[in-house]
């Protein structure tokens, strides 16, 4: 009798205990369900320190993408202004009107070095912006210089006081045309490129 009654005694513990677990599980999920419901129905609120962070980060980057155009501008502006300036100078080096021997050989090398770039005669007298005639009627003091210097100064040297560039020229092709080692020359120095390749029709009066 005893042993029956400990057994009934146990199995009603049992009994409680089980009703006991089931309530605390029940209680646990729906705190668990109410927890999560209470999360996403809160709003996610931002300080005013990271309101502030952000605005003051957006101000920059507005301030700096329009900025910067402005600064290319002034930039491609004052680019363009130093080359306009440039150009000028240059145009207004070769525009003025040679008076020396020394000169006309100048403006000759300089053309004669803008050729290979420039691939024909006609261009490379537009990038010196001086006239084709101009440097064909008095090349021939260039290629004597070029050519032959020693020719060169020998008539530099004879020159009269007050002889004009396209006199000195005269003389310079008659040196040429009287010489055939430097007529010779000349020719082959053209045809190597190293003289500009041109052809006077008739000597220079």
């Amino acid at each position: 009798i005893f042993l029956k009654e400990k057994l009934e005694w146990q199995n009603e513990k049992i009994e409680e205990l089980q009703k006991e677990r089931d309530f605390l599980r029940g209680q646990l999920s729906a705190l668990t369900v109410k927890t999560k419901k209470e999360t996403m129905d809160k709003p996610v609120s931002v300080s005013d320190s990271e309101t502030s962070e952000t605005s003051l980060s957006s101000s920059s980057l507005s301030s700096s993408s329009s900025s910067t155009p402005k600064k290319r501008k002034h930039k491609s502006k004052k680019k363009h202004s130093k080359g306009a300036k440039k150009h000028k100078k240059v145009y207004k080096k070769f525009r003025q009107r040679v008076q020396t021997p020394s000169e006309i050989v100048c403006r000759y090398k300089s053309v004669l070095k803008a050729l290979p770039k420039a691939k024909t005669m006609t261009r490379a007298f537009q990038k010196h912006t001086v006239d084709r005639n101009t440097v064909v009627s008095t090349s021939a003091i260039a290629e004597v210089a070029i050519a032959a210097p020693e020719v060169y100064e020998e008539a530099l040297a004879k020159r009269p006081q007050g002889e004009t560039v396209l006199a000195f020229a005269k003389r310079c092709e008659a040196a040429i045309q009287g010489d055939e080692e430097i007529k010779d020359k000349i020719e082959s120095m053209k045809a190597g490129g190293t003289l500009l390749p041109i052809r006077r029709s008739k000597p220079v009066k």
